[in-house]
Parts: structure tokens; sequence; C-alpha cells
């Protein structure tokens, strides 16, 4: 299966408001102007993205789509092939953790620690990572940070997950996760749900309803943890016209709106309940929606002069909407499979039918991580057609458009599906 690369995604991202025509700019030039004037982040990397460049990336994914993005460079280059992600994650939480250890030092710990193997790694490798990534000592805890406010509701969003309470269901404990958004510049809770699950199906859902509600932010913040940094949610959000940034790792500070507001929910809301009278995961969101809107979301707010609810309200007329169908299906995972010769594909141990004029074609089609009992697939001109799942008994009795002999088409065992006799 063919996968967009970060390069491609990253790219989309800066021409995003062009293609969704999103932008205030009156040209296409002025727009690509602005951008040259910014700096951007890639990989944890600063770089200066020039006007022509930008205009070049909106006339080829015009042309070509977000394969026209994508590019012969590794995506990894500034990570030896050597280190695989574990080791990787390894080395950051050591600097982190020791920001005056020295390379050697860390390349000792990863052999002790059996991530690496001597033989296999030379400790000028490790150094050369550390120098490539900006992780030589002291870089990490000299970060230079400085207090910011986005200008307008909905300039940009963070997101985060938090423990929840424990819920006790036929005399047994299940932990809860909360995961929450929050607008950066009226600190208002913009969605949020309990799960028993972080996981990034979890996330998604209380990110569309909570686009459903607040409209569209031009920004998400979050962390590097799986449920915010995959390849579907890079494909929402670039759909969506929304700009994904993720924080430095292990720098919990730089959310630190998110993670203010955690505390004052747990201090305010949840310190202040005996959980063993609440049943299920509907309960905890209920109460706690009584305390948003009790207290945090209309309680006035030192920090911002207002209330949460009163400052969102005053960008009212900013705010970048969607109708809920097309949210819906830019929600839709996507994945892609090649059309066997019996116009079927399988997912999830499911073989679904599509339409005779794919067979043979890899082609890319969206589900409902939730309800897999359809497939869709949006052609160039974002017509969508559904897939159902295949009723061998109901195709057994159908004559075919094209008399098509299935024991014929069949060239190997991956190609045969069971059919019921008449």
């Amino acid at each position: 299966m063919e996968n967009y690369d970060n390069i491609s995604l990253f790219r989309f991202g800066i021409i995003a408001p062009l293609v969704n025509k999103t932008n205030e700019f009156k040209s296409i030039n002025e727009y690509c102007s602005f951008i040259a004037d910014k700096n951007h982040v890639f990989k944890g990397k600063e770089l200066k993205i020039s006007k022509s460049t930008v205009r070049n990336w909106y006339d080829l994914y015009n042309k070509y789509g977000l394969k026209g993005l994508s590019d012969k460079t590794r995506s990894d280059c500034n990570v030896s092939r050597k280190l695989n992600n574990e080791t990787v994650d390894r080395i950051i939480e050591l600097r982190e953790q020791f920001p005056n250890i020295t390379g050697t030092k860390i390349y000792q710990i990863l052999i002790k620690e059996f991530y690496i193997k001597k033989s296999e790694v030379s400790l000028s490798t490790i150094l050369r990572f550390l120098k490539k990534n900006d992780l030589k000592a002291n870089q990490v805890c000299n970060v230079e940070r400085r207090a910011f406010e986005h200008e307008f509701a909905n300039d940009s969003w963070q997101a985060d997950t938090s423990h929840g309470p424990y819920l006790t269901i036929d005399n047994k404990k299940y932990k809860t996760y909360l995961i929450m958004f929050i607008d950066d510049k009226s600190r208002l809770i913009t969605g949020f749900d309990f799960f028993f699950n972080d996981n990034a199906v979890n996330m998604q859902k209380v990110f569309k309803d909570a686009i459903n509600t607040y409209g569209i932010p031009k920004q998400l913040f979050v962390d590097n943890g799986s449920p915010y940094k995959n390849e579907q949610l890079s494909l929402i959000c670039a759909s969506l016209g929304t700009k994904l940034v993720h924080a430095r790792p292990y720098s919990g500070a730089s959310k630190g709106k998110i993670e203010r507001s955690f505390r004052t929910i747990k201090d305010g809301w949840m310190r202040c309940f005996d959980w063993n009278n609440f049943d299920s995961l509907e309960d905890i969101k209920k109460s706690l929606l009584e305390y948003l809107y009790s207290e945090y979301n209309n309680k006035f707010h030192s920090s911002i002069n207002d209330t949460p609810n009163s400052s969102w309200h005053k960008d009212y007329e900013k705010i970048r909407a969607m109708e809920i169908e097309e949210i819906d299906d830019i929600f839709l995972h996507r994945k892609k499979r090649k059309v066997r010769n019996d116009s079927t594909i399988q997912f999830e141990n499911k073989y679904y039918e599509v339409p005779y004029k794919y067979i043979g074609k890899t082609i890319e089609f969206r589900y409902d991580p939730h309800d897999l009992n359809f497939l869709f697939i949006f052609d160039n001109k974002l017509n969508k057609e559904k897939c159902t799942i295949i009723d061998k008994i109901a195709n057994s009795k159908i004559k075919r458009k094209n008399n098509i002999d299935y024991s014929k088409v069949i060239n190997n065992d991956l190609d045969a599906i069971e059919m019921e006799e008449e």
C-alpha cells in the first residue's frame, strides 16, 4: 500500500489555504509572498520557503495531487539507518533527563540497556545523530521560551490527553482518559470526551465534534504521542486547511495552556466527587459538562480578563465553518488496495464490491473506523461511490454486465472467493 510521505503533507499544509480558498489575500502571489516572509519548522528545523517554491508546490498539487508534492530525498535524512525508533526515543529521553550528559555516556547506556550492539553501532554514529538533531549537551535545557497568545479565536487550538477518574463496573476498576481541546486565545474548552483507551480514533472523534460545534482552527498544536502523530490526522488537517504542529519531544512546558486547564479541572471538579457513584463514561461526561458550563467556560479568567465563552464569541464572525456532510467525508480514514479480477477488494477480513471500471487498478478508499459496513471511493471531482460488503449468495444469481467467468479470471488463490451454489 502506498503511503503519503511527511514531505508531501508538510508542503500541502503550506498551500492548504490556497487549495481550500481559506486565506484572506487578494491573489496567489500575495499569499506566496506572505509565506516567504515566515519561518517554518519541518522535523524540528527552521527553514525559509521562497515565493516561487510556494507557487510551484501549488501548481504541482493542482496538476498531480498530493503525489506531485513528494520528494525523492529520504524523509529520515537526520536519522541514522542503524538507529530504530525506540533507540532514538531513548536518546532524547536521556538528553531531556540529563542535559549535561556526554554523548559517550549516552552510547554506553544504550549498550548497557541493550538498545544497540557495540559491534553494530559505533560511538561516532551516536555523536553524529546528536549533532544533526541539535541534541548536544545543554542545548535542550537552554531552549528559549516566551509567553505567547494568538490574536483571534480559532487561530490555534491545543489538544492533549490526561488521566481521568477510575470507574468501578461490576466490581472491576477501569482507568479512563480525558481527551480535550482548548482554544489558545480564549481558553475555551472546544471539545472533550472520556474513553477507556487513548488512541487516534478517539482523539479524532473529539476533534470532529469540536469542529462541528466551534468551527475550524487555523492551527492544531499537539504532542508527539501516537494519537496525535499519525498519517490519518495529517491528512485530515491538510484537508481542513489546518496547520498541524507538534511540540518538541518531552517538552510539556510548550503546551502550558492546556496543561494548566487540566490542573484547574482536576482541582475544581475531579477531586470533588465520589467516583463510586458513577456507572458509565456518559455519567462522567455529563458531570464535567455541567462543571464547564457553570464554572470553567463562563467564569472570569484573570489571564484573559474575560470569560472564555465571551472571549471566543467576540471573534465569532472570523470563525470558519464547513457543512457537516463535508466534515464527515474529511474525517473518513483512507487506505489503498488493488481491485481484484472479481471486482472486489479485501479490508479488515471483509470483501467489498466496487464498480467494474476499477478492476486491476489501485484505488484509494475511505471508511468510518466506527462503521465498516461501507467503504467510499471519491473520484477526481469528489463524487462519492459507496461500496458494500459483498453478498456472495445474491451475486451468484445476478448476471454480470461483462459476463465474467470466474473460473477464467482467477489467477491464484488470493483472487479466489468462495461462491455459494444456487
